[in-house]
């Protein structure tokens, strides 16, 4: 067993050594004359030699010393470690200008490895801290009062830095929120970021502030970090202001106070203030689209392409078909709509399931959306999905594109338990009827026949029963004149028996139900629906659909939310029946539904 153990151990050890070997030196791009600073060699193997650099520009206070972490996990049986070897110097820059620090040699494994090269610019030694007689970039903002006294507003400010100052409305900008500053930073407050009022905005995720880097502004030192990044997409033409927005920052500052101890004198002392760090307005530019947009622009614009798919073209009645639109590439995707496509009227299409992919980052938003449509042929047949355009406005080529998607030919073939030709879930006089075996089987033996004693012709009984039957008949002739004249009126026929048509519906769907027979029961459900609809509105087969029963639904002064309702619970009839993966709707609670929205509408309906 322990001889397996060792084994296995070696060969994670190797599995943890076998990595890319990186080897990169690391120091600040712009420093002042005597200031310190540190230069560091850093490699993530273990190393055999070190061949340190030839520094000539720089005084060389310290080093070369060396330290090492090391960190191992296991997640899933994968095995990660992290190693890194570091040399570190301390250098002092000694006089102004340009140079650059020459890469270092290490071997690993016996294998040399060159580090890069690292350009520094060394500049007039100011100080640290902030002072009224230096050179103010930003002379126009407000200086800020901290516990020491005064801060400069031209050593602590915030800036919002844009890609584009000018761009066609719709187009992406990238605003980096970025803060400079000479103060010895500690720590972070309250952030006020900006509202971005006239703009659609994505935030890029950046990496949490832990270092300041160093930057040279107008001969002077600052460390800089950027706070926040957005994708920013302009609503309107015109000038766009980003208003002013502004950071609370702590910082170390030397106490001013005299203090009794010779140590605190030795070594100094340091107390804690707070600053506000302000912006000041951008102003943006934003131009309306050029005039000539295609008919299928719907406002969206970048740089895209469109796949579509279909997954199968040989069907039979009452199955689903998916059709898939993806829209990829870079630009404003979030907000894309699908192209607008003419089905077969004789199809049941619902509404796309969308879905998207999308990162943001300085490049824009790069990704895709996809529109996956449900289509249900209900009759057999050949049909046709035509041609469709999908136009964007390109901003590279600042012109307007057409992509096309289609054409499929669907051949539609009747099931083999389809007993039925429906051209909608409703329910006219041209429906055929389902002939069940209703012809009772003939009884075999011989009969028992009896005589009678006396004829029933002339006799008292015979009389009575036939001034009854006269009376029936005649009963029987003008109730059957009456249906008559109303079944003259097929639309008033129908309308009177809308609710009993669909009561019995919902009593075989209820009968579904207690069976556990969930597409029967999702199917006959919203045949009950469709069918109250059809003969309460009078609507007919060819013109049965959503958006018209909505319609006439209006018409008929029926409140939004029970047509809401209604039209909600045949979605979710259909996508329980066709998708059922996704679909968790109760029976029961569908059932009910049912029931009552049948029974609100009756009552204003009526």
């Amino acid at each position: 067993m322990k001889r397996w153990y060792f084994i296995i151990l070696a060969f994670l050890t190797t599995c943890i050594y076998a990595q890319d070997v990186t080897f990169t030196a690391l120091a600040p791009k712009v420093v002042e004359v005597g200031q310190q600073f540190r230069l560091i060699y850093s490699v993530n193997a273990q190393a055999e030699r070190f061949v340190p650099p030839a520094i000539q520009d720089f005084s060389i206070l310290a080093g070369p010393s060396t330290s090492s972490s090391s960190n191992v996990s296991i997640v899933n049986g994968k095995v990660t470690q992290y190693y890194e070897l570091k040399y570190t110097y301390i250098l002092e820059a000694v006089k102004e200008g340009e140079f650059t620090l020459p890469a270092a040699e290490i071997t690993v494994d016996k294998k040399k490895y060159t580090s890069n090269e690292i350009k520094i610019e060394v500049i007039k030694g100011n100080g640290q801290q902030p002072s009224g007689q230096s050179t103010n970039p930003v002379n126009q903002q407000p200086e800020e009062t901290a516990n020491n006294g005064t801060v400069s507003a031209s050593d602590h400010y915030l800036k919002v830095i844009i890609s584009k100052s000018r761009v066609k409305r719709e187009e992406h900008i990238i605003a980096t929120v970025k803060l400079y500053t000479r103060l010895n930073i500690t720590n972070f407050g309250e952030y006020k970021p900006p509202t971005f009022d006239g703009f659609i905005t994505e935030r890029i995720e950046v990496p949490p502030l832990n270092q300041l880097s160093q930057e040279n502004i107008n001969g002077k030192i600052y460390f800089t970090g950027i706070i926040d990044k957005y994708i920013l997409y302009p609503q309107k033409t015109g000038e766009i202001s980003i208003k002013p927005f502004e950071l609370l920052c702590y910082y170390q500052t030397q106490s001013r106070r005299r203090s009794n101890s010779i140590f605190d004198e030795f070594f100094g002392t340091y107390e804690r203030a707070q600053a506000k760090a302000h912006s000041l307005p951008v102003t943006i530019r934003v131009d309306a689209l050029p005039e000539n947009k295609p008919l299928s622009f719907d406002g969206a614009i970048g740089e895209l392409k469109m796949d579509v798919s279909i997954d199968k073209t040989r069907i039979k009645t009452n199955e689903a078909v998916t059709l898939k639109i993806k829209i990829s590439g870079n630009g404003n995707l979030k907000y894309i709509n699908s192209p607008k496509i003419e089905f077969p009227t004789d199809f049941d299409v619902y509404d796309p399931k969308i879905s998207d992919n999308i990162k943001y980052s300085e490049n824009g938003a790069i990704g895709n959306k996809t529109f996956e449509y449900l289509i249900i042929p209900r009759h057999p047949g050949e049909f046709t999905i035509p041609k469709f355009e999908f136009s964007y406005f390109d901003t590279r080529a600042n012109v307007y594109k057409t992509l096309t998607g289609g054409e499929y030919k669907l051949s539609v073939d009747k099931s083999s338990g389809d007993t039925t030709v429906a051209l909608t879930n409703a329910f006219t006089k041209e429906d055929i009827r389902f002939l069940g075996k209703d012809i009772r089987f003939i009884k075999k033996g011989t009969p028992n026949l009896k005589e009678k004693d006396q004829f029933l012709f002339g006799s008292g009984s015979f009389y009575l029963y036939y001034i009854i039957s006269l009376m029936l008949f005649g009963i029987y002739i003008f109730i059957r004149k009456k249906n008559i004249r109303e079944n003259a009126n097929i639309q008033l026929v129908r309308n009177k028996k809308a609710n009993t048509f669909a009561r019995k519906r919902l009593q075989k769907a209820a009968s579904f139900m207690k069976q556990n027979q969930k597409e029967e029961f999702y199917e006959e459900l919203a045949k009950g629906l469709w069918g109250y609809i059809s003969d309460k509105l009078s609507i007919p087969a060819a013109n049965l659909s959503k958006d018209n029963a909505r319609n006439q639904l209006i018409n008929k002064k029926v409140d939004a939310e029970s047509i809401d309702k209604i039209l909600n619970i045949i979605d979710r009839c259909e996508y329980a029946r066709y998708a059922p993966v996704t679909e968790n709707t109760q029976m029961d609670v569908l059932y009910n539904d049912s029931v009552e929205i049948i029974s609100k509408l009756q009552q204003q309906l009526k």
